[in-house]
């Protein structure tokens, strides 16, 4: 899967998670049986999601540091 496929799964499963937490906070409110399990299960998946997310990011920003770690040293060998 491309990196810009997977970003907009990610997306769509971070959007559908909120919608989740959202129409299960409406029927908590209106105190049906199954609101709050809704709203439990869309607060989990979205901790879930969000930890995937960071995790990625993590890994993209330790890339383009060590990308320019090398061409800083690049760099620094060509002045002397």
């Amino acid at each position: 899967m491309s990196e810009k496929n997977l970003n907009k799964f990610i997306n769509a499963l971070g959007l559908l998670s909120t919608f989740a937490i959202f129409i299960g906070a409406l029927l908590k409110l209106q105190r049906t049986e199954w609101g709050g399990r809704l709203y439990i299960y869309g607060l989990l998946a979205w901790f879930v999601i969000s930890s995937i997310e960071i995790s990625r990011l993590k890994k993209q920003v330790k890339k383009l540091e060590e990308r320019k770690f090398g061409e800083s040293i690049d760099i620094l060998s060509e002045t002397r």
